[in-house]
Order: C-alpha cells, then structure tokens, then sequence
C-alpha cells in the first residue's frame, strides 16, 4: 500500500513536470497581429467544397491586407471522390473538414461551415436545391453574416450562369446574394421595431 502511495505521488510530480506552457509568440507573430490593429475589414469568401476555395487570396486578406477573413464552405466535401484512401461520405468529410481547418491555421483565415450535404456531382443548380434543405442552409448563411458582419463578400462562382458549372457551385452563388439580402432586411426590420 505505501509503495503504491509512493508511486502516484511520483507519478504526479513527472506529470507536473510536464505539463505544457502558453506558447509565446515570436517577434515576427507579434508585428503582424499589431499591423492588424490598424484596419477592421472583414472578408467573407463562399464556395460550394472544401476545395473551392482561393488560399491566395484568404492569405492576401488576412496577411497582406490584415483583413479578419473567412471561409464559408457550404459542404464538408463528403460527396467527393477519394483518390488516396478508401474513406467515403461522413468519414470524407471529416478528413476534408481537417483539411480545411488546417489550412485556416496556415493562411491566417477562419473557417466556417453549413449544413448543406455533399451529395455528388449535381447538373444544375435546382437540382441542388431540390436535395438541399434551402432553408437551413439559408439560415446558416445568414446567421454568419449576421455575426461576422463582413465587408466584403466574396463569391467564388457566378450565380448568372447556371448550367456552366457544378450545380452546388452555381446554388452557392445564388444562395449567397438571398442570404446577404435576407441578412440586411433583418437589420432593417430590427431597427425600425
């Protein structure tokens, strides 16, 4: 009995001994998260898939501009194709989540998402929102705009030219301007009530 008391309370003082301290950031961290007190824009960039996304001009934003930007992806690319593993739909998804998190991480951007379902190859874009569920996914866009205000909303594909593209590139197009639309009346209809 002594001898395992003994042994917890070394145990113990290793895993003190151990324990992590806050990171501290470098002079060069430090310089740029200054540079970005000087201005207070906010970039909204909305696409259909993980892989839609332009990091070029995320990091352009957020490093060059000092911009607060953020990704909006409406999928989680669980639809997709897998060309290096065997995961497919929720599992994809979750690998392709990650990825994006982790490229966020890299480009100084911030990632958001909806609940739309990546659901494979769509033709059209009514086809999209035949399968989507256009409220919810209206609802998700709007409460990000409604909470990260941007200045700047960027859309990654054309929303006049269906037919063209991937039926979720064009439906995240369209989606997005009845969003940003939906979003100001409700500040509209907030400030007169």
């Amino acid at each position: 009995m002594q001898i395992r008391f003994w042994f917890l309370l070394l145990c113990c003082h290793f895993s003190f001994l151990s324990a992590q301290s806050p990171s501290k950031p470098n002079a060069v961290e430090i310089y740029r998260d200054l540079k970005g007190l000087n201005f207070l824009g906010t970039v909204l960039y909305v696409a259909a898939h993980p892989d839609d996304e332009n990091t070029r001009l995320i990091s352009y934003f957020s490093n060059k501009v000092h911009a607060q930007t953020y990704y909006l992806a409406l999928t989680r690319g669980d639809g997709g194709q897998n060309l290096l593993g065997s995961d497919l739909k929720e599992a994809l998804g979750l690998i392709r989540t990650q990825e994006l998190l982790k490229a966020r991480s890299i480009d100084g951007g911030q990632q958001r998402f909806t609940r739309a379902i990546d659901f494979g190859y769509s033709k059209s874009p009514e086809e999209t929102l035949n399968i989507w569920n256009k409220d919810s996914i209206l609802h998700d866009m709007v409460w990000t705009i409604r909470n990260i205000k941007p200045d700047v909303i960027i859309n990654r594909f054309d929303h006049r030219t269906p037919g063209t593209t991937h039926g979720h590139h064009t439906a995240s197009a369209m989606l997005s301007l009845e969003a940003f639309d939906l979003a100001k009346q409700i500040q509209i209809n907030l400030k007169t009530n």
